[in-house]
């Protein structure tokens, strides 16, 4: 605001020279030059100074041009006759409105402008005596309409201002608060990761050492490769997620063949579900055949189903192990996470089993599409 009214008081200073065309009707014309070169002076200095501050409730700033401008109209329109005062030297009066104006928006509705109003108006009066015309009541309410103008017109601004500056917080505090998820969720999906790695590829190898098992070929591969995807792991988090999901489930497949259990598998893929979904179901699935190893033994036979396109999947581990009663006994270990991390993604892992008669687990994305 403080700058729109320095351009209109530099805009408004070529009015104070155009009396000088009428040289040889003025009374004074010396009087004219320096009323014009004080103008100019001036100007420059509220430009100056509005430019720099950019705050029109400077004191020095508004009284400082209301009262050159009260010394103007007083004795700049001395230049000319009485009699044509009111022709001749009312091109003043466009630079003195600028004087409410700057107290509109500086000031506000306030009762010390009253004042200031108040001189500009009885010196314009006092400059036009003794001639007055109809127009010298247009202009007094000049200086009221500049006035009450500029003071809504800042009401305006400084609520869009204050609008402006309340959305351009709301917008850092977004920021920072998605800058805040976006690590929450770069470390939950980094622990993720992690559990998968040594959960699902590691500990399993571990544990058949530990238990004092024979180390075949295929345990010993498996193994290799864990000890490889370890390396590449700490090297690089996101190694480990650059396997579509067929590729996926395939290794699944492959690592629980090679450790010796008969698995037969169909893999129908039509296009990939979301990387997280995916990694989250073939951690529940290697958790389910990791269990099979364990309570069924090695010799059970084992059918996995995977079905999945980009909205929706389905996998289903059957054994033919020994069954239990489920009623009786409730998923822990590995289960707790796996199923949970499906559960997070909006998935559902179920499990059936009889006694003698096996054991189903049925893991699907998302829980609504296979609903009923």
């Amino acid at each position: 605001m403080a700058r729109m009214i320095a351009y209109t008081r530099a805009g408004t200073t070529p009015f104070v020279y155009i009396p000088l065309l009428g040289w040889h009707h003025l009374q004074h014309p010396a009087l004219s030059v320096v009323s014009a070169a004080a103008a100019t002076a001036e100007a420059a200095w509220f430009f100056r100074r509005a430019w720099r501050s950019g705050d029109l409730r400077d004191p020095l700033l508004v009284w400082g041009d209301v009262a050159f401008c009260v010394v103007l109209m007083l004795a700049g329109t001395r230049a000319a006759f009485p009699a044509d005062r009111n022709v001749i030297t009312t091109e003043f009066l466009p630079f003195s409105l600028v004087a409410p104006a700057a107290m509109g928006f500086g000031l506000g509705f306030a009762a010390r402008a009253v004042p200031g109003l108040v001189a500009l108006c009885v010196s314009w009066v006092a400059a036009l005596y003794p001639h007055y015309a109809l127009k010298l009541v247009s202009d007094l309410l000049g200086f009221v309409l500049w006035y009450g103008i500029a003071v809504l017109i800042g009401r305006e601004l400084r609520t869009l201002a204050g609008a402006a500056q309340s959305a351009q917080e709301a917008t850092r505090w977004a920021e920072r608060l998605l800058a805040e998820q976006e690590r929450l969720h770069m470390i939950t999906r980094h622990r993720e990761l992690t559990h998968r790695e040594i959960h699902d590829h590691l500990l399993p190898i571990v544990d058949h050492v530990a238990a004092g098992q024979h180390v075949d070929p295929g345990l010993a591969r498996q193994a290799r490769l864990g000890a490889n995807r370890a390396r590449r792991f700490i090297m690089d988090p996101r190694a480990a997620d650059e396997l579509p999901f067929e590729q996926l489930m395939e290794e699944v497949c492959d690592t629980y063949i090679a450790r010796g259990l008969a698995l037969t598998s169909v893999i129908l893929v039509d296009g990939d579900p979301p990387e997280e979904v995916g990694e989250a179901v073939a951690a529940a699935a290697r958790e389910a055949l990791t269990n099979v190893l364990k309570h069924a033994g090695e010799d059970a036979r084992v059918n996995l189903f995977v079905e999945s396109g980009p909205d929706r999947l389905e996998v289903v581990i059957r054994d033919r192990g020994r069954g239990f009663a489920t009623g009786q006994a409730r998923p822990g270990g590995g289960f707790l996470r796996t199923f949970a991390a499906v559960a997070g993604h909006g998935g559902v892992c179920d499990v059936t089993s009889e006694p003698g008669a096996g054991t189903r687990v049925a893991i699907r994305w998302p829980e609504a599409a296979h609903a009923g």
